[in-house]
């Protein structure tokens, strides 16, 4: 299909050195058409296993925009935005290379937005071996920040949105610009994003029937009966690409919870933390495991 006559759709997904993974990615919106019907913009952060020469042979219809290994995902994702403003995009679909939207998800995902330009809403993903929830959004509960998932032909409101799978209207760049990608580099761009949009009269939504396969990266952490040294959890606060780097975390907390998020998060990650390793330090494994078993 000649380009020109594509929806002004534009699926932005930022990759970087998984190439099986991506042509999975585009070969599953191939499969259904989305690929096709919309505009696809890969943004390839300096990957050097051959990436987008695969892309251009198998996929020249794809877009392919470079980056030099300093974007990460938050900087990824604007590059791709500001790309498909400048073509006019009227709506912006973010999507993960380990993220592989169902037949239908991304056309029930824009059919709303399009009855609402208020509206931005995310997919439902599913891990595809338990298609149990993995990613979907966030709400504010009190003083915490928790997940929140949604039911099959459901729709909950949330506080915040994964990126795995989001749609939103160009109006929403119009009010709210791009991404913060200095402060939230790799994690919590999306989440931040999105809630910045609510605060501004978006309404945020996770659509139960646009549903995405998945695998949930980020299991949570036995405390009692880490996986790895805890030690080395800790290292994880200094790096960019990790979920736990402290930079990023710190003014996520304060852009969900407000100044008290600071406070918050140096309980939550901090002094928690600390405690465990206590524990991990005076209590022998054996009893450790009995307790948890209790």
């Amino acid at each position: 299909m000649n380009t020109r006559t594509k929806d002004p759709v534009y699926i932005i997904i930022p990759v970087h050195n998984r190439k099986a993974i991506t042509l999975k990615c585009l070969e599953t919106l191939s499969q259904n058409g989305d690929l096709h019907r919309y505009h696809v913009v890969v943004v390839d952060d300096g990957s050097t296993d051959g990436t987008s020469d695969a892309i251009h042979s198998l996929y020249p219809e794809v877009t392919v925009l470079n980056g030099d290994g300093n974007l990460w995902w938050t900087g990824a994702i604007k590059k791709g935005m500001e790309y498909a403003y400048n073509q006019n995009a009227q709506y912006i679909i973010w999507l993960n290379d380990d993220c592989y939207p169902q037949k239908g998800s991304i056309d029930q995902l824009l059919d709303l937005c399009q009855s609402n330009p208020k509206l931005i809403v995310g997919g439902q993903s599913l891990d595809p071996d338990t298609l149990e929830p993995s990613y979907g959004g966030i709400i504010r509960n009190n003083y915490l920040i928790k997940e929140i998932h949604t039911q099959e032909k459901t729709i909950v409101d949330c506080d915040g949105l994964n990126g795995n799978l989001v749609c939103f209207s160009r109006q929403v760049i119009n009010t709210i610009g791009y991404p913060n990608y200095q402060i939230f580099p790799h994690y919590h761009g999306d989440t931040t994003y999105t809630n910045l949009a609510k605060r501004k009269g978006y309404q945020v939504i996770i659509f139960g029937e646009a549903i995405a396969l998945c695998k949930n990266d980020h299991p949570q952490v036995c405390w009692l009966l880490p996986e790895r040294p805890l030690l080395n959890y800790w290292q994880d606060y200094f790096k960019i690409k990790s979920a736990s780097y402290w930079k990023a975390e710190i003014n996520y907390y304060k852009a969900i919870l407000g100044s008290s998020g600071i406070i918050i998060y140096l309980y939550q990650k901090i002094i928690k933390f600390w405690i465990f390793v206590l524990i991990g330090t005076i209590i022998p494994l054996k009893f450790r495991q009995q307790f948890k078993k209790n």
